[in-house]
């Protein structure tokens, strides 16, 4: 009798509906969805925008970055793509599509914008769900239980790697010593863009200095494997919103290749907008005449003063500084800075 009540128990166990908990999970299907998409006649031209199909201020910033980077400034800007359909000439990017996945608690979305000559820009976002916003490059780390110095020895490995198995010229030539040396240059190391793949893969988009034509090319490398990450990623203790030093240490990160929005810099006090706008000037390589400003950013590894102040100029500045540089002082002007 005890042996047929087992075996009923276990039936009913069985057959038993799953959890409410299990029930409540998250459906991701159709998290990152078009925000925008077009198409040629043929389907030789497509463009498509994503958005994260989430509620939330900070999932609104990361749509509003997507939107400001790859609809204003790709697809319609003067000689964007769409500007170029609309007025009859070849379209450049050619192609725009992205794609996406989720680890645990973390989403990870890349872009590609394909170019002529096999030119491809890429984007990426690392968003993590519990605390609904963009998360740092270091923040991604510490979810997956990485050393940065770990992380960033692994990269310069690969991207030497990739760097050897892709040049075809001879190893005596000094065009080919001088690619590998800016290959090599921990700036560009640190410059790499890490994300999370379908696989579970630690990826990143990596520029390699080994190619004819533009003579470097930016493309997606594989780091570490899944089996080398651990097998639950969980950010649930990460912060809503992160202090206004950790969004400086962003800002100077990333002002060059993002546009960052009010709510990026709020809490800012004098000196730090200081700090933000000269390190838009540093990352184009400006000597400072200043010797806090010299010493400050000469801590930076990407940090490589080459132009004398008299002698640099706005032009030298790409679109993201220039933008993020009218940012801050539009900032500095509210605070009365």
């Amino acid at each position: 009798m005890r042996e047929l009540l087992s075996i009923l128990l276990a039936a009913l166990l069985l057959a038993a509906p799953t959890t409410a908990c299990a029930a409540e999970a998250p459906d991701d299907t159709d998290l990152v969805t078009d925000a925008f998409s077009y198409q040629t006649e043929g389907d030789y031209n497509r463009f498509a925008v994503p958005r994260i199909d989430r509620e939330g201020e900070g999932i609104q910033a990361v749509n509003d970055a997507i939107w400001r980077e790859l609809y204003e400034e790709e697809l319609y800007s003067e000689y964007g793509a769409m500007t170029a359909i609309e007025e009859g000439w070849s379209p450049e990017p050619y192609n725009m599509t992205y794609d996406w996945a989720v680890n645990g608690d973390v989403l990870s979305l890349w872009t590609v914008s394909s170019y002529s000559n096999d030119y491809n820009v890429y984007f990426v976002y690392n968003v993590s769900l519990s605390a609904g916003r963009r998360i740092t490059d270091r923040e991604l780390l510490d979810v997956l239980g990485l050393d940065p110095d770990e992380f960033y020895g692994q990269a310069a490995l690969v991207l030497s790697d990739t760097f050897e198995e892709q040049s075809s010229m001879s190893p005596e030539d000094e065009f080919k010593a001088l690619q590998r040396q800016a290959n090599n240059d921990p700036a560009n190391v640190r410059a790499v863009r890490p994300y999370l793949d379908g696989n579970g893969d630690l990826c990143v988009i990596g520029r390699i200095c080994a190619m004819a034509g533009a003579g470097e090319y930016a493309q997606p490398l594989t780091v570490m494997t899944a089996d080398r990450l651990p097998a639950v990623i969980s950010s649930a203790s990460l912060p809503e919103t992160l202090s206004a030093e950790e969004r400086l240490a962003c800002f100077i990160e990333r002002c060059d290749s993002e546009f960052f929005a009010p709510a990026d810099i709020a809490g800012f006090d004098e000196q730090m907008c200081v700090y933000a706008i000269n390190g838009a000037y540093a990352r184009a390589g400006r000597i400072f005449a200043d010797p806090a400003l010299e010493e400050y950013f000469s801590r930076f590894v990407w940090y490589r003063p080459s132009i004398e102040p008299d002698q640099f100029t706005d032009d030298l500045l790409g679109p993201y500084q220039m933008a993020n540089i009218r940012l801050v002082l539009d900032y500095q002007a509210e605070q009365g800075f």
